[in-house]
């Protein structure tokens, strides 16, 4: 049986986000693999390196990435910063560079003595506006991804690039943008779990195709990222493979 670990934020964690994890689960056969969700939420790529012993430890056979959301974030807006200076209790101003840095790292020291198939999964869409500042900033940080996912000779797995593409055959015209919505996370939590609303009701009330408050995921949003990772597991059962 193959370990598979799911490493990264809330996203990955599936408590404030419909669980791609869980979906995996459902799509693969369960004799075959067993996976791990190591998502911890508000983590940024400098929590991951922090943590990246402790997937070592699992002896994982496949390891997909999926961390950067609140590196975007904290470029952003003021909040997002601070959560992560004060919560996160990072050394310093997240930046592109130092994310490169430390998904490198992560990466390395995942590579080093082992055989781990690495897959590198591109940051979802920030807000569904594809022309917004936010979007434009998580394009330019998957560049840096797959720059890494080249040089690494690791998989690089396209989840912002096919939610770009449900998003525009969603909407004739722009999508709801990120904004720094911390309104709308709280409001999220509470129609989740005091009001028991759906992923998929909320998101609708809110006016998203993929998201549920800009940043988490509806079950669409979910499935596609499940439908990408899949596709990455299963290449990289073929020996040799390294997916892209």
């Amino acid at each position: 049986m193959q370990t598979v670990v799911c490493f990264g934020d809330s996203i990955t964690r599936g408590q404030v986000s419909a669980n791609y994890v869980e979906l995996l689960e459902e799509r693969l056969d369960k004799g075959e693999y067993h996976f791990v969700n190591c998502g911890v939420n508000n983590d940024f790529s400098y929590n991951l390196l922090e943590r990246v012993d402790q997937v070592i430890a699992l002896e994982p056979q496949v390891v997909t990435i999926l961390i950067g959301t609140n590196d975007v974030i904290a470029t952003l807006d003021a909040v997002g910063l601070e959560v992560g200076l004060l919560i996160k209790r990072l050394p310093q101003q997240p930046d592109l560079e130092w994310y490169r840095a430390n998904v490198v790292e992560t990466v390395e020291r995942l590579k080093a003595g082992t055989q781990i198939r690495i897959g590198l999964v591109s940051i979802p869409v920030l807000g569904e506006d594809l022309d917004s500042l936010p979007i434009q900033r998580v394009r330019t940080y998957n560049e840096a991804l797959k720059e890494i996912a080249g040089h690494e000779q690791v998989g690089y797995i396209p989840v912002f690039e096919r939610q770009a593409e449900a998003i525009m055959a969603s909407h004739p015209g722009k999508g709801r943008a990120f904004q720094g919505e911390l309104q709308l996370s709280v409001e999220l939590l509470a129609s989740r779990f005091l009001l028991k609303e759906s992923y998929d009701s909320i998101s609708r009330r809110e006016g998203f195709t993929l998201l549920t408050d800009g940043v988490h995921m509806n079950n669409q949003g979910a499935q596609i990222i499940a439908h990408e990772i899949e596709a990455f597991i299963r290449a990289a059962g073929s020996p040799g493979a390294i997916p892209s």
